[in-house]
């Protein structure tokens, strides 16, 4: 539940830390750790592979609290409004009037700000994209981000700077791509990748043969990195569910499913004490996705992803979110379907 990038931006213009060098992810570097796909593909075939934003998971959440802040906080306007009505603002004497106007003001001038606030958080969800996708594109070596604007970022893989980066308010990380100057050590856009999550200390500074199962942050990583540096055959066994967002809005199932889907591996009395909570967050999440456009790319970037007919990794999600190939007779003479991970729970659980 992190929404750095969306809320507040990452800084730009700022130089590469000693942190940011140390733990620099390699596009040419193999992990030894099994790829993890986090429940981040929307698509994926043997040109690209399109993943989801890192704010899709806990999608609802700014908009339930930018709709408690505006009603809140609307509500003590409201109630000014019928504390001055018309009838006792007759009764009253030049004082009490004076003395009203003030409190009226008083109560206004807190309350505006946070309205607007509440309103600004509202738009960053809600009335904007029901999620910014990225495609890594296998064929071109181009890497497809939407901007949180609606604008496109497209940049070469090789000349990305990965690396892990730090989200200290939580205490977790997440895979940042920065795109850099010409001088290759000032940062000039950011862009994260699908899964954020926790890495224990001892991953953090481990090396990079002795990342344990565990890192799932990584495992996302090693998931993207081996379909751009070794195609869709490295990794197409993983995946699963695709989210059926493609050129359309979950329906209110999925989004069920969806949000539930992040504490699906916690244990029982955690999980039933958060479960109103994600109640409400799907309440939400529905409000967004509904109020939300569906992102269209660019008619060039659309082009230069043609899937090729008879592509046995062509799959995406059916409306429950089961992967489903494109060319299913093709998947099939190729042997391609989903082969379950013994720890498919706990990757689940990491979400």
């Amino acid at each position: 539940m992190e929404f750095t990038g969306l809320l507040g931006a990452y800084p730009k213009q700022h130089i590469l830390t000693e942190q940011e060098r140390q733990h620099q992810l390699k596009q040419g570097h193999r992990l030894n750790v099994e790829p993890h796909y986090q429940l981040s593909v929307i698509k994926m075939n043997s040109s690209f592979l399109e993943t989801v934003d890192k704010w899709f998971a806990w999608k609802g959440v700014i908009t339930g609290f930018a709709a408690f802040l505006i009603c809140l906080f609307s509500y003590g306007v409201v109630v000014v409004g019928f504390c001055s009505n018309v009838t006792s603002w007759s009764q009253m004497d030049s004082t009490e009037r004076l003395e009203q106007i003030m409190f009226s003001t008083f109560i206004c001038a807190i309350s505006l700000p946070f309205i607007v606030c509440g309103l600004w958080m509202l738009r960053k969800e809600s009335f904007a994209l029901t999620h910014y996708p990225i495609r890594f594109n296998c064929k071109t070596r181009i890497v497809h981000v939407f901007r949180t604007d609606g604008s496109v970022l497209s940049v070469p893989w090789s000349e990305i700077f990965f690396t892990l980066g730090h989200l200290p308010a939580w205490n977790e990380w997440e895979v940042r791509g920065y795109v850099l100057e010409k001088d290759g050590i000032t940062v000039r856009e950011t862009f994260a990748l699908s899964y954020v999550g926790s890495i224990d200390s001892s991953d953090v500074t481990a090396e990079v043969g002795e990342i344990s199962s565990s890192d799932f942050v990584r495992a996302h990583w090693e998931f993207v990195r081996r379909y751009m540096e070794e195609g869709p055959e490295s990794v197409s066994s993983q995946v699963q569910f695709c989210m059926p967002i493609d050129e359309r809005r979950e329906n209110v199932g999925v989004s069920l499913e969806r949000i539930f889907a992040n504490i699906a591996g916690a244990p029982i009395f955690i999980y039933y004490l958060l479960a109103p909570i994600c109640m409400g967050v799907f309440f939400f999440r529905v409000i967004a996705m509904r109020t939300s456009k569906v992102p269209v790319w660019p008619i060039d970037i659309d082009t230069s992803g043609r899937i090729e007919p008879g592509d046995p990794f062509a799959i995406k999600g059916n409306l429950r979110g089961d992967r489903v190939a494109l060319f299913p007779d093709a998947a099939l003479a190729a042997g391609v379907g989903f082969q379950k991970s013994a720890d498919k729970g706990k990757n689940l659980s990491n979400v």
